[in-house]
């Protein structure tokens, strides 16, 4: 990361990228969850240059293609990597691994939010590739690391006992008090402005949280008697365990594309439908549309009807829910 790389640099970025998905090799153990980053250095910084690569406006298109087409299992492969050398050092309890950094994630576009990591995603053929997860900072060693900690300790607690369970809330009684004051402090942040909307969390702006659905629930609970019901819960979902997602405790963005119109089906009863709309295809049955931004550009609209966000409008200037004064997949749908 830092210098442009050579065109010979790119294409063997995704000549080693395509021998990395294809051959398992030995995955180093490390003697502190802290080194994972130094002990994987190599592969993280490899798909660094890989994401980039995907989304590249000046490399050759046949080399961005076929990047973009290998970029998700990239990543996918480096996760589950990452997690076996932490399970196989050992260094996998889920309270000692929330004592490192914060679980919950803090950003200007995102707001206060949680990322989970891709292997917990049950991707389309048109999402894998056009992932915000393999844009810039997301892409970056750090939040690769920080989606496969945080699956961890979802895992733990879906998987754990009841004794387990309640050891892990309570570890993250701390990082959900931050959390919920980081969300407050957002919409006090706005007085002054004209606009004004309730304070939320947003899940999994990366990653599927709705897979460990029992531990999702319980962290909806945890924010909602921490903030006394101030703060919401929001989920964008994409995942068949969405109809397990408590109504009372979550507004629900199931997301479809063009690519996945047979999930209808899986879509809860008090759910929002948003669709991705790849191509600048939008669905009149969507609630809103999203102009997908993918390779850095904002399509128009080139068929079809329905509302569109308008952060994702091709003449937006500053691309956040809050500067469009926009809260509507924030609040629960009109049924």
């Amino acid at each position: 990361m830092g210098r442009l790389n050579t065109s010979e640099e790119r294409e063997h970025t995704l000549l080693t990228a395509e021998e990395y998905v294809r051959h398992e090799t030995s995955i180093p153990r490390v003697s502190d969850a802290r080194k994972l980053r130094s002990a994987f250095e190599r592969e993280l910084k490899h798909y660094f240059a890989l994401a980039a690569l995907s989304r590249s406006k000046s490399s050759p298109r046949k080399l961005v293609e076929s990047a973009h087409a290998v970029v998700f299992k990239f990543r996918i492969v480096l996760e589950r990597r990452l997690a076996v050398a932490l399970k196989r050092s050992h260094l996998d309890d889920a309270v000692s691994l929330l004592e490192m950094g914060c679980f919950y994630g803090f950003s200007k576009k995102q707001g206060t939010s949680v990322r989970m990591p891709l292997t917990t995603c049950k991707p389309t053929r048109l999402c894998a590739g056009a992932c915000y997860a393999h844009d810039v900072l997301d892409a970056a060693p750090a939040s690769v690391i920080r989606g496969v900690i945080n699956g961890l300790v979802a895992e733990q607690f879906e998987d754990g006992t009841s004794l387990i369970r309640e050891a892990v809330m309570l570890a993250l009684r701390g990082h959900t008090k931050r959390a919920v004051q980081s969300a407050l402090t957002e919409v006090r942040a706005l007085r002054g402005t004209g606009w004004t909307r309730r304070a939320f969390i947003r899940f999994s702006h990366v990653g599927e949280i709705t897979k460990y659905v029992r531990f999702a629930n319980e962290l909806a609970r945890q924010v909602h008697e921490k903030s006394q019901g101030q703060v919401d819960c929001v989920v964008y979902t994409r995942h068949s365990s969405a109809r397990l997602l408590n109504p009372k405790l979550w507004v629900v963005n199931f997301t479809l594309d063009p690519a996945s119109s047979e999930r209808r089906e899986w879509v809860p009863k008090t759910a929002r439908i948003v669709f991705s709309a790849f191509g600048g295809v939008t669905s009149d049955e969507a609630d809103v549309n999203f102009l997908e931004h993918h390779r850095h550009i904002h399509m128009a609209r080139t068929a079809g009807n329905g509302r569109i966000c308008p952060a994702t409008l091709p003449e937006t200037k500053e691309r956040t829910c809050d500067a469009c004064r926009c809260d509507r997949c924030f609040v629960a749908p009109s049924l």
